[in-house]
């Protein structure tokens, strides 16, 4: 398994990034988990890394790669619709599907290519990127469900209960 360089090959995925139709997936997914556990509103236009919560990104010496302003940690299943439809518009030759998992969610395109921003910046390696995901394909091109997210009050509440 291998990722899509979405460093070297930023300035063909940045214009898929920033259309309107992109945009609209990006905002009304990302939207379920950022007003569900916040109570504020993403909008097109806003990055996920403005809400990034977790410090992965810190110890990253070097300037930090465009497509990282793409990343949230523990965001992939409202993501994933996302790099399908950048994918689909970037590599339109391709097959690309969500495999996906309580664990993580990604796209494939059926042979040895996966399409993970998160992933990718994180540093994880592709063969395990897919083994965490590969426990459900969709069918081609179809989007993955996405639900609002816990507020963080309520799921600190049954943290507690646990």
């Amino acid at each position: 398994m291998k990722y899509y360089d979405l460093k070297r090959n930023w300035r063909k995925v940045q214009p898929h990034v920033q259309s309107p139709p992109v945009q609209k997936v990006l905002a009304r997914n990302l939207n379920k988990l950022t007003y569900g556990k916040w109570r504020k509103r993403f909008e097109p236009g806003m990055k996920p890394f403005d809400f990034e919560s977790c410090d992965w990104h810190l110890f990253r010496r070097g300037r930090h790669p465009a497509y990282w302003q793409y990343v949230k940690h523990g965001a992939c299943h409202w993501l994933v619709n996302f790099w399908l439809v950048t994918a689909q518009r970037t590599l339109p030759n391709r097959p690309w599907r969500i495999i996906t998992s309580d664990k993580h969610s990604t796209v494939w395109d059926g042979e040895e290519l996966l399409f993970d921003f998160n992933f990718q910046a994180f540093g994880i390696d592709p063969d395990e990127c897919f083994a965490l995901a590969n426990e459900e394909e969709l069918p081609i091109g179809e989007h993955r469900k996405t639900y609002m997210a816990d507020h963080w009050r309520k799921s600190l509440r049954q943290a507690h209960i646990e």
